[in-house]
């Protein structure tokens, strides 16, 4: 029978811990061959070798991985579009049914007022966003070349002219 640690007398047992077998950490692995999609931070790449390094990802698989999480941006990247297209459609479709037969008048009378008062950063903003279809925004300018559009004269006689101060002016003669 052999003898365990139980059959010896406690003074007799020898408890010095024992080291672990030393065991070589592995090489890191080099995932310097990788190729990553234009455009992709530094932090982003560093998080990711960080974790396949933790992992021991070989190589091969780390490239899977990158290629993999390329495609699926790509494709959040399409859907984001066409849900944007879609939505600057709806827009212009709102726009079209809000205004009318009057669509192009007040359209132009819009453009005109934008041009305007917001000049070419305004034109170049309403472009890239998309809101220059949005009816709310047609609708203000349209208001806002309609309220300061071109005067019509009714060829009246002018008004005289009073030395009149300021607050005359705003609050009467007294």
């Amino acid at each position: 029978m052999s003898e365990t640690l139980t059959d010896t007398p406690p003074e007799q047992r020898d408890l010095t811990p024992t080291a672990p077998a030393q065991t070589q950490s592995p090489a890191p692995l080099d995932y310097t061959q990788l190729k990553w999609p234009e455009g992709t931070q530094s932090a982003a790449r560093e998080t990711f070798l960080g974790a396949a390094q933790e992992m021991k990802l070989p190589p091969e698989m780390a490239q899977k991985l990158v290629d993999w999480n390329t495609q699926q941006m790509a494709r959040q990247e399409e859907t984001q579009e066409q849900t944007r297209q879609e939505m600057l459609q709806r827009w212009a479709d709102k726009t079209k049914a809000v205004l009318g037969p009057q669509y192009e008048e007040h359209l132009a009378v819009a453009v005109r007022a934008a041009r305007t008062y917001g000049g070419e950063e305004l034109q170049t903003l309403l472009k890239e966003t998309g809101l220059g279809n949005h009816p709310v925004i047609v609708k203000t300018f349209y208001a806002i070349g309609s309220a300061t559009g071109e005067d019509a004269s009714t060829g009246g006689p002018a008004a005289a002219q009073t030395d009149k101060t300021f607050a005359q002016a705003l609050y009467g003669a007294n």
